[in-house]
């Protein structure tokens, strides 16, 4: 998990600007990337259209490839796809192609940044989970989720499998 960490604390995310539903008002990306099993519309194909599963591992250039690598190391569990995200405080949000239980921990040098889940609806008050440097499970297709506010370098993997 350590060497996990220190990659993580070394890795240069790309900006994302395809998740909106995570977006806070007034943002227009954030910094993470997904890799596994994914939806894509893209294809080398002109003639090939509508969304279909790509798998975003084999593509990838080495870094990614690696950084995979070491993510999938520390799960005893099945997954497809992998969401890393970088200091974002999420909006609240239900997921929309994970299938049942997501798992998610968190990284880095931070204080606060529990997972806040909306188990008894979207406008009750929601449990605070602390993920830091543990798992926890979660259906993030059935319950609102939101980041609660933190400081400090904070990096969170979110294992689901793609609906």
């Amino acid at each position: 998990m350590e060497e996990l960490t220190n990659h993580l604390l070394n890795f240069k995310y790309p900006r994302n600007h395809v998740r909106k539903n995570i977006l806070n008002e007034g943002d227009k990306f954030y910094h993470g990337f997904v890799l596994g099993k994914i939806y894509s519309w893209a294809h080398k194909d002109a003639s090939v259209t509508g969304r279909r599963i790509q798998d975003h591992r084999r593509n990838s250039c080495e870094k990614y490839k690696k950084i995979y690598e070491l993510a999938s190391s520390v799960a005893d569990f099945e997954f497809t796809t992998i969401q890393f995200n970088k200091n974002y405080q999420c909006k609240k949000h239900i997921d929309k192609n994970n299938a049942g239980i997501s798992r998610i921990i968190g990284y880095g040098d931070y204080e606060g940044g529990e997972l806040l889940i909306y188990y008894d609806g979207e406008h009750e008050p929601p449990t605070a989970i602390d993920i830091k440097n543990n798992f926890f499970e979660f259906d993030g297709s059935k319950y609102y989720h939101e980041t609660a506010p933190f400081t400090g370098e904070r990096h969170t993997l979110v294992y689901f499998t793609l609906n």
